[in-house]
């Protein structure tokens, strides 16, 4: 049996669950193999395969960058998986979490000033490896400063031109391919469909990429269409997941909801 979740996010990043928590949720939910794709980071990777192997599911090295192509404006996550090392994946994935964590201080900042009350020490208690705004929110969710996570606050402050709207200088999607890569590890477009980036994959497959998001709780059978036909002319394999996140997530999308195509099997026939 074959039921796959490549697509998942613990509290090294921006989930709201740890790594105990998911691998349950996960064994619950009969997915047999998977892997954790935290935002910019490699850590705890070797934790998570260990105690998923005690649980009895397979997995294996994941990551997720988060990018950007600057000549279109437009954003791109490139999922990592199966990396050897971590040298190039850690030198690009570092800067942004520093980048992300000083605009985490901005957003409070800006927050204060204009009449909430957020104590930067208390969202730090929150974080792992960066501050993300969901951190933020947690704790003004937490400090009855709003009554959810991804309500009025969010979309005032955050969304719509709202004074925390800014975001983070990301890296060059092709530039992340390469370092995956580098790192020997596959590079896959993370759910083109949801940031509308087909037409990179010409330049991305040039510079490495191997594989291509089909199920996601973003994608509609028009954008399943579009990765199949996309993963035929390039030579794709085609993965998938649930791109969960918890409590820190708008959808609050449930584990092996999304499984991975079958071509992704490929990416467990090696030890990696």
């Amino acid at each position: 049996m074959y039921k796959a979740d490549l697509h998942l996010h613990t509290k090294v990043s921006d989930g709201s669950e740890d790594i105990e928590a998911i691998l349950t949720m996960a064994k619950d939910m009969g997915i047999t193999h998977l892997s954790i794709t935290n935002h910019d980071t490699t850590q705890r990777t070797e934790e998570y395969i260990e105690k998923a192997k005690k649980q009895g599911i397979r997995a294996i090295p994941g990551v997720e960058m988060s990018a950007y192509d600057a000549e279109h404006g437009v954003r791109a996550h490139i999922l990592g998986y199966c990396y050897q090392t971590t040298e190039h994946i850690e030198a690009i994935g570092r800067e942004t979490l520093r980048s992300r964590t000083e605009n985490g201080y901005k957003y409070i900042e800006v927050l204060n000033e204009i009449g909430y009350h957020v104590d930067r020490e208390a969202v730090e208690k929150l974080t792992t490896s960066a501050m993300y705004k969901q951190h933020i929110l947690a704790y003004l969710m937490k400090t009855g400063q709003t009554d959810e996570i991804f309500g009025d606050v969010y979309y005032k402050e955050f969304k719509n031109g709202g004074p925390c709207s800014f975001d983070v200088d990301y890296p060059d999607a092709v530039a992340c391919v390469k370092a995956i890569c580098a790192d020997g590890g596959i590079p896959v477009l993370a759910h083109p469909g949801q940031q509308d980036n087909f037409y990179l994959l010409p330049k991305l497959v040039e510079a490495g990429l191997k594989g291509i998001e089909y199920n996601h709780p973003s994608h509609n059978e028009e954008h399943r269409k579009k990765v199949s036909e996309a993963a035929e002319k390039y030579g794709l394999i085609m993965t998938g997941g649930s791109d969960f996140h918890g409590l820190y997530e708008k959808t609050k999308t449930v584990l092996g909801a999304y499984p991975a195509h079958e071509s992704s099997k490929v990416l467990f026939e090696n030890e990696c």
